[in-house]
């Protein structure tokens, strides 16, 4: 969710929120709207408005005006962030915690420091919960004179918030600027270079422009963020390794869901938020992060329990914002899209409902970026990046419920008719690239699949994604009997049935 004054605007959801209330601004308005906050901070030209929204119309400028209107009428009072430019455009200026600070119409592109330095403006932002450990030990990375940084996690974690964070933190050194470079559109590796240009605010050198780039970066020393490098891994260690060498004095933090592995590299894994335990008490699940997020994500969209304190939340709801964290593994854009189900279902509902999270998660989801419209979308982005023997490996993971080792992964992969060999190379592969999530104990790994990727793949769904390019036996999705049946090897009963039943139970008996 992004702040605007008064106002939340939720992309995923293309919705203009008040006093937890969606305002309907239409679709064309909510374009517009999108296209700003996308340039925050910068000039965006009326051509540029119009070519975007009405790609294949020829339209006048009064329907833009008109639409502009409408967007500043729905801020009411804080109708001043949008800002014209007379003759050139529009600016949409900072609200309240949504962007990184206010530009002046004649700086619509740069943030200003001593001569000499300049930054592209970052993204808007949005209130860390659960970060500030992470945070700080990203910035003493930094401190401590590391040229690049990776940022590791599996799609969803929350890395590229907590690389904005930390660039909005470094905007305060008047003398380092900051670039942000958003790779997530760019499918071409002939694309890598421009993509730097265009951040940096400079005109590409046609006849050699790594070159002209290196030479740039060495006379401005700052901090580049490069935002979703795991499509173009390669081609993105190569240009940084380039940089680095050339540009001694830059410094780099990537975001990836798996590192860049080149000489010099510092990766730090982005976990999951923080998880009730399933007997926590009242205070415990309140006080866990994953909860602060959902309950901070439904109370910004569901007008029902806008001005609803903890307090006045009932023991039985408390339990089941718990078990949605834990179903959904304390990943922050699970929990996000979690609560806008919740809108509509319920809690209760919604616990029922995340036996099939692939669908339900992602059905009332419009325009966003693709990664990141659906949970499905979101594995999709990684499973298109697999080799042949990593999806099989996957599909066939996704049967082990709970933690397990590798010795139990190739015992249960005996039948995939592959080596022993294949199979280990393949889990680190999958561990490598996020799929898996390991933790130590002692000398030993121990391997978990995060709930959404088991449900998407149990359900087929990679069958889809795979036909395009890898066409894998239709066999190897075979979904389990039945989810009630995995449940029934848990040790204690979960979903809303056994809630239901707890509930009925504690009031017999007058609690």
């Amino acid at each position: 969710m992004i702040s605007l004054g008064q106002a939340m605007v939720s992309l995923d959801l293309r919705d203009l929120f008040k006093d937890g209330v969606a305002l309907r601004i239409g679709a064309r308005a909510f374009d517009i709207l999108e296209l700003l906050i996308r340039h925050q901070g910068q000039l965006v030209s009326k051509e540029q408005i119009l070519q975007r929204v009405w790609p294949d119309t020829v339209v006048e400028e009064n329907n833009l005006q008109v639409h502009i209107s409408a967007l500043r009428k729905a801020l009411g009072s804080d109708r001043d962030l949008i800002r014209t430019i007379p003759g050139r455009g529009y600016l949409l200026l900072g609200g309240e915690g949504g962007f990184v600070n206010e530009v002046a119409p004649e700086d619509a592109r740069t943030t200003q420091g001593p001569p000499g330095v300049q930054g592209t403006r970052l993204p808007a932002g949005v209130a860390l919960v659960g970060r500030a450990s992470l945070l700080g030990e990203l910035n003493a990375a930094l401190g401590d004179q590391h040229a690049l940084i990776t940022l590791i996690g599996p799609g969803g974690v929350g890395k590229t918030s907590l690389a904005v964070e930390l660039g909005r933190q470094r905007l305060d050194d008047p003398s380092s600027a900051v670039y942000f470079v958003a790779l997530a559109e760019v499918e071409d590796p002939d694309g890598l270079l421009g993509a730097f240009f265009q951040a940096l605010g400079v005109d590409a050198c046609a006849a050699d422009p790594l070159p002209f780039l290196i030479e740039h970066l060495t006379q401005r020393s700052g901090l580049i963020i490069l935002d979703n490098c795991e499509h173009l891994i390669d081609q993105v260690a190569s240009l940084v390794e380039a940089i680095l060498r050339g540009a001694p004095n830059v410094r780099i933090l990537a975001t990836s869901r798996e590192p860049l592995r080149i000489g010099g590299e510092r990766s730090l894994q982005v976990p999951p938020l923080t998880l009730p335990e399933p007997d926590a008490s009242r205070d415990a699940i309140l006080s866990s992060d994953s909860a602060q997020v959902f309950l901070r994500h439904w109370r910004a969209l569901d007008c029902q329990v806008a001005t609803t304190s903890d307090a006045e939340l009932d023991d039985y709801s408390i339990d089941l914002v718990g078990e949605v964290c834990r179903r959904l593994d304390g990943i922050p854009l699970a929990l996000e899209m979690a609560a806008a189900r919740a809108c509509a279902l319920g809690l209760y509902q919604l616990v029922e409902s995340l036996d099939e999270s692939m669908h339900l998660l992602s059905a009332s989801l419009r325009t966003a970026p693709p990664r990141q419209q659906t949970l499905q979308a979101s594995l999709s982005w990684s499973y298109r990046l697999l080799s042949r023997d990593e999806c099989t490996v996957l599909r066939q993971l996704a049967d082990l419920d709970g933690r397990f080792t590798l010795e139990q992964a190739c015992n249960a992969l005996q039948c995939a008719t592959l080596a022993r060999s294949c199979v280990m190379d393949c889990m680190v592969r999958l561990a490598t690239k996020s799929l898996l999530m390991v933790t130590a104990q002692g000398p030993f790994r121990y391997y978990r699949m995060l709930a959404a990727t088991r449900t998407c793949l149990r359900q087929g769904a990679s069958a889809v994604w795979a036909n395009e390019a890898l066409n894998p036996d239709p066999r190897s999705l075979d979904r389990p009997a039945s989810l009630a049946n995995l449940q029934a090897a848990r040790p204690v009963p979960l979903g809303p049935d056994g809630y239901h039943a707890r509930h009925q139970r504690a009031l017999a008996v007058g609690h």
